[in-house]
This record gives C-alpha cells, structure tokens and sequence, in this order.
C-alpha cells in the first residue's frame, strides 16, 4: 500500500532538476530575444512549459525531460540564454 506522503522516485529527480534550472536561470543567465521584450518571456514561458506537459501527458511518458522540452521550445521561440559575467 502506498502512503500519500511518499513521492515517487522520479518526482524527487522532477524537482531537483526543476530547482536547479530555477537557479540557472535566475542566477548565472538571463533569456534574450532580439524580436521581443523582455517582458515577454514569462508568458513564452508558461506556454512553453504548458507544451511540455501536454506533450508529456498525450504521450504517456510522465518521466520525459519536461525542463528540456521547455528549453527547446523557448529556443525556438527565439529565446536565447546567456551567461552573465
């Protein structure tokens, strides 16, 4: 019998990865596009993250790289990331 205060192995990995990108990008980088403000990156964001999970959800596999998925599709929504001095 599971008890509800135990967490799935891969949620721990979830998190941590989650926490540390967090600490990446708010600490040593910041997100540039050349086509919009900076402002705008939230909104990207949040859509991007809404994809991966959607992607996640319609294909059945809860323990793909959502954080990379969001990664890439900031990419191409021209965001790039840039290490701060």
């Amino acid at each position: 019998m599971r008890h509800s205060h135990q967490v799935p192995r891969w949620g721990c990995w979830s998190v941590l990865v989650g926490l540390s990108l967090v600490w990446t990008l708010t600490g040593c980088a910041s997100w540039t596009n050349p086509a919009k403000p900076s402002s705008a990156f939230g909104d990207d964001a949040a859509a991007c993250k809404d994809e991966a999970a959607q992607a996640a959800l319609t294909s059945g596999l809860f323990d793909v790289d959502q954080d990379n998925a969001s990664v890439t599709c900031l990419r191409r929504k021209g965001w790039e990331l840039h290490q701060r001095p």
